[in-house]
Order: structure tokens, then sequence, then C-alpha cells
């Protein structure tokens, strides 16, 4: 069952925390991508990127509506790490995990803002 991004503040408001069923391909995905690979973020130098921006935007999210750790950004319905070991340089979704190359690199490929704003569009949708 998919939930908003209201009815997912509504049910965290209430302390209703939300699991997801594991499949066998996301199990898999998910431990082929090697834990320490991601990069740590500076969400400062992330600030200043227009790619970087324009997603905010088209999320309806603000810089001030993240959370920041060390390696990844936590945009409320997701976590979002970069990485220099993704593999064949694709764009992942994995259990509410996004998984990218940097935004250096996105914004040099056609083809990943492509698969990136597709992935975008889909998720924030269901």
């Amino acid at each position: 069952m998919s939930i908003n991004q209201h009815q997912f503040e509504q049910l965290t408001e209430m302390g209703i925390s939300l699991w997801q069923r594991r499949t066998s391909q996301s199990v898999n995905a998910a431990t082929q991508t090697q834990p320490n690979s991601y990069l740590d973020i500076d969400l400062n130098e992330l600030a200043k990127q227009q790619l970087f921006n324009d997603i905010l935007l088209a999320t309806g999210l603000s810089i001030g509506e993240i959370s920041h750790q060390d390696d990844h950004l936590n945009l409320g319905l997701f976590n979002w790490y970069f990485t220099s070991v993704s593999s064949k340089n694709e764009i992942q979704w994995l259990e509410q995990q996004l998984i990218t190359p940097t935004i250096a690199e996105i914004s040099k490929s056609p083809a990943l803002k492509k698969q990136l704003w597709q992935l975008l569009t889909k998720k924030t949708q269901e």
C-alpha cells in the first residue's frame, strides 16, 4: 500500500512507524551495495548547484526541511545517498533510499538526469 506525504506525516505524528515488506529483488540489490561506499555530503556545496535546487523545488522542499547526516540527506519520505561506486552509474531506489552518483556527475549526463526525474516523479506521486 502506498501513502502520500500528508498521510506519512499524519501517521508519524501519531507515533505510527511504517514498515515495508522486502522482496527478494530488493534484498539482493541491497546486499550488492557496499555499506561504506557512500560519500560524505557538504550541504553548503550542494546548495550552490542549480540541479540540486531544481530537484528540491520539484519535490516541494526547501533546504531548511532537509536533515543532513554525514553520508546522506533525509528528505522526509526518503533518504538520499551519493555514491561513487554506483553499479553502471545508475540511479537506484531501495526501500525509501535514493542512491545516486554525485550531483556533479548527474548534471553532466542527460540520461542520468532523465532517470532521476522519472524516478522522483514516480516515487513522490505514490
